[in-house]
């Protein structure tokens, strides 16, 4: 079977994803990548029909799974499985980049990413991992305008009026 992921990279809000076997490639059973994670980055909360699991290869992640109060860390060595549907979220705790293998079952969320992800095809669309991203200059209008027809929820914290 002819490999369709060489290469691909896409900057997904504040991470970068670097495809390692494409969902197309397996009928679309499984998808697998490599994900590079500033400090404090990763995504808000939310849940997904995708079961993940993440192998921490490097960085000091906190990881959330159905309650948001609760968070544990992941270590280099570290396993998290988040079976479809949980709310879970990540954040990169440490001071350096962390990076992760990710993998999707059945890889559906690959296809989410693509539609809100900034391919990376040359050195100068790389972000610099090395230090906290802008928060204030992401771009999330993609992510929560194409979040239903991926059936990806956020969880949006309630905000207390006065």
């Amino acid at each position: 079977m002819k490999s369709l992921s060489k290469n691909e990279q896409l900057l997904i809000l504040t991470d970068v994803i670097k495809v390692l076997v494409n969902n197309t490639e397996t009928e679309n059973k499984y998808a697998i990548f490599e994900e590079s994670v500033p400090p404090l980055g990763g995504p808000p909360p939310h849940s997904h029909p995708d079961e993940e699991v993440f192998y921490v290869l490097e960085g000091e992640f906190e990881f959330v799974k159905n309650d948001l109060n609760n968070p544990f860390k992941a270590l280099p060595g570290s396993v998290v499985h988040v079976p479809s549907n949980e709310v879970h979220t990540f954040k990169n705790v440490g001071k350096t980049p962390g990076k992760m293998v990710v993998i999707l079952t059945p890889g559906n969320l690959l296809d989410y990413f693509r539609a809100i992800g900034d391919p990376i095809t040359t050195n100068s669309d790389y972000p610099d991992l090395e230090k906290a991203p802008d928060f204030s200059k992401l771009n999330v209008e993609r992510a929560f305008k194409h979040a239903e027809e991926h059936n990806v929820q956020f969880i949006v914290p309630k905000i207390a009026k006065n």
